[in-house]
């Protein structure tokens, strides 16, 4: 009697769950921004931001492959601007965006290979699309889906979102924490077979929109099974200006 009062039990609470309504993808994101990463507004309101990014590369027998520091110079309004300066191999290198055009440098030399070029502009991008999550989900042109909610592998639940964006065959997924709405990892499809998880281990402080100061790349299955450290990211703020 008492094991049919428990699994009824169960079933009530299964039912009450499954009826509750699901949020569209747009909501978590708005609660995300404004519960766990600073508020809209904050984020609007930035106009300068300066920040170092050092990348550390790892085989899969973990072997540190490489590691290089980028300083990135962000004007984020009226337009956005970007430079970003490093020395690699003994070669300094500058990459200048001023909203319309790009230049690239090394040893204060211009280059004109269309193909360096165009990587450079392509890394420009990808920094700030990276670094202004979950800000900009709502404001890129892309496809929102809320996929439900999933255990990620510290045993915590989170809403798992899928992004699509327009003419990309790379699919995002993007997991924010049920209870604090913080964004805690991504999942990137980069080919049918090609997938890489990347988890967020740490938020920085002083900006006050918990950007990201520590994350882990791993090359993975569709399954997560299979998997290797690829990278480590960490993000140093130097300036920022409202």
């Amino acid at each position: 009697m008492k094991n049919s009062k428990f699994f009824l039990l169960i079933a009530v609470l299964i039912l009450s769950y499954s009826c509750e309504p699901k949020l569209a993808a747009e909501a978590i994101i708005e609660k995300s921004l404004e519960k766990a990463h600073g508020g809209k507004a904050t984020w609007e309101a930035v106009q300068r931001l300066v920040y170092k990014k050092t990348t550390t590369l790892y085989d899969a027998e973990k072997n540190k492959e490489s590691e290089i520091t980028k300083t990135f110079y962000n004007t984020l309004q009226p337009t956005f601007t970007s430079s970003m300066l490093w020395t690699e191999a003994g070669v300094e290198k500058r990459v200048v965006y001023d909203g319309n055009e790009i230049d690239v440098f090394e040893n204060e030399v211009a280059i004109t290979d269309t193909t360096i070029i165009a990587k450079a502009f392509e890394e420009i991008k990808a920094a700030q699309f990276v670094l202004w999550q979950p800000y900009k989900l709502l404001t890129d042109d892309v496809v929102l889906t809320n996929e439900g909610i999933v255990r990620l592998e510290d045993k915590m639940p989170a809403y798992k979102i899928k992004a699509v964006y327009p003419n990309s065959d790379t699919i995002w997924w993007f997991y924010f924490d049920t209870t604090t709405f913080l964004l805690k990892e991504n999942l990137i499809q980069h080919s049918p077979t090609t997938y890489s998880q990347i988890v967020n281990m740490e938020q920085e402080e002083k900006t006050g929109l918990r950007l990201h100061k520590k994350r882990k790349s791993y090359k993975v299955d569709v399954a997560k099974d299979t998997k290797y450290l690829r990278a480590e990211y960490t993000y140093t703020i130097i300036d920022v200006k409202y």
